[in-house]
């Protein structure tokens, strides 16, 4: 495999802003005066030693990424990439043979770094994203999202490592590592789920959850924005809801293994009487195989009108869940502790509400799980398209199918909320 792997923050400890003189070459590196993150030397050279090849992409300057890539770790690296811009990177990794013939697979690649600018990279190349978490961060900056917990999560990284071992782990089985819902459509079992939030409450806590991303434009290939939709096909078919249910079952067989959390209840947000197809959420949630007490808690009033994904904001999403989704009369849930099921995490306005309600009622540990989160849009590709003798030049946005789950180009005319021209590029899967 090849981990292109970024230097500041991954490999040597020099996120903090007094080594910027360095990084933009205005001052001379002196490599005693660059801290390492602890074990970065010796995970490069094992995954060497294991057949691996290792290559810096940064964005600093050649004087100051050079030195230490030839003089510390004895690798090769890419300099001044302008992250997240592909150009410099994909030159570097066409212009040698042996890397322009490994590309053809995208698997063979990984991308490392510990910013969301790193994962915009991998996710315009179409591979693989590893968030390191090597260090904890004493400032924020603002471009490379340093310090913020938000963007990177929503930036939406393959997988995430907070030591050398767990990036080990990555590499050794990549698709063993994957998120729930993402390894069971590689025919793989995986516990794996997206920490998307924690909150404590006076000793008890909420938790949100994430079995898998929905996309959004480019990424990589296990990223499962066609399954999400699948769900409202009225065809979808009872081997397709049953993987949905065993990605759930893997994940809660990891929650089985902590005695000290007893969760009372697991549940789900049902559909409401007007969803096509009707009760998708109930058939899933019917074949999840748990030894969690199994009950309906939420339900939709009959007077319900509109659409929840029709709601412009997160304040009128949860305007509109406050209003017509409640939890059943005549179950207790004071002192209880529960595990939500729901479909997916988009701007957690559902989550919220329902925890919030939850905890109305006495609630003391609360566990949300969404199947998917919905993961910030990218756009590297324009229309190719001619017209009138000129190159149409607007941003194609990744479309779904929503019958076959196939991916598409669009540049979107006005009928579809866009002002492009029509064009359509198929992806092959």
């Amino acid at each position: 495999m090849i981990i292109l792997i970024d230097l500041d923050g991954t490999l040597t400890d020099t996120a903090h802003e007094k080594f910027k003189p360095f990084k933009d070459g205005k001052q001379q590196t002196v490599l005693s005066d660059i801290p390492l993150i602890q074990g970065a030397k010796e995970f490069i050279a094992d995954i060497q030693a294991k057949g691996h090849k290792a290559i810096i992409i940064s964005d600093s300057h050649p004087d100051y990424v050079n030195i230490i890539a030839k003089e510390i770790f004895q690798i090769p690296a890419v300099n001044l990439t302008d992250k997240p811009n592909v150009e410099k990177t994909l030159n570097f990794i066409l212009s040698n043979q042996e890397l322009k013939d490994l590309f053809s697979n995208k698997d063979n690649f990984i991308i490392v770094g510990d910013s969301w600018l790193d994962i915009e990279l991998g996710r315009r190349l179409n591979v693989a994203t590893v968030l390191a978490q090597f260090y904890k961060a004493t400032s924020i900056e603002e471009r490379d999202g340093i310090g913020q917990d938000w963007k990177p999560i929503k930036m939406g990284a393959t997988y995430y490592a907070k030591t050398f071992e767990d990036l080990k782990r990555i590499i050794q089985n990549p698709i063993k590592e994957l998120l729930s819902l993402e390894a069971i459509f590689q025919n793989e079992n995986s516990d794996n789920m997206m920490k998307f939030l924690y909150r404590n409450y006076n000793g008890n806590f909420t938790a949100f959850r994430c079995l898998a991303r929905q996309d959004d434009g480019e990424c990589d290939r296990f990223a499962r924005a066609d399954k999400y939709y699948q769900i409202d096909n009225p065809e979808r078919s009872r081997e397709f809801i049953s993987m949905l249910a065993q990605s759930v079952t893997s994940y809660l067989s990891r929650v089985e293994k902590f005695p000290q959390y007893q969760w009372d209840y697991l549940t789900y947000v049902s559909d409401k009487k007007t969803t096509s197809p009707p009760n998708k959420m109930k058939e899933i949630f019917d074949l999840i195989n748990s030894g969690f007490n199994k009950i309906k808690i939420f339900e939709w009033s009959d007077d319900v009108e509109g659409s929840l994904r029709n709601q412009p904001n997160y304040q009128t999403r949860r305007d509109f869940i406050s209003k017509y989704l409640k939890t059943i009369e005549g179950i207790d849930l004071n002192g209880k502790s529960v595990i939500v099921i729901d479909d997916q995490f988009t701007s957690s306005a559902t989550a919220n509400e329902i925890s919030q309600q939850l905890r109305n009622k006495g609630v003391k540990n609360i566990l949300f799980v969404a199947l998917f989160y919905l993961i910030l849009p990218i756009e590297s590709k324009l229309c190719p398209n001619i017209i009138n003798g000129q190159v149409c030049g607007k941003p194609l946005k990744i479309k779904i199918n929503k019958k076959n789950g196939n991916k598409f180009y669009s540049c979107l005319p006005s009928q579809y909320r866009g002002t492009g021209c029509g064009y359509i590029e198929n992806i092959a899967n």
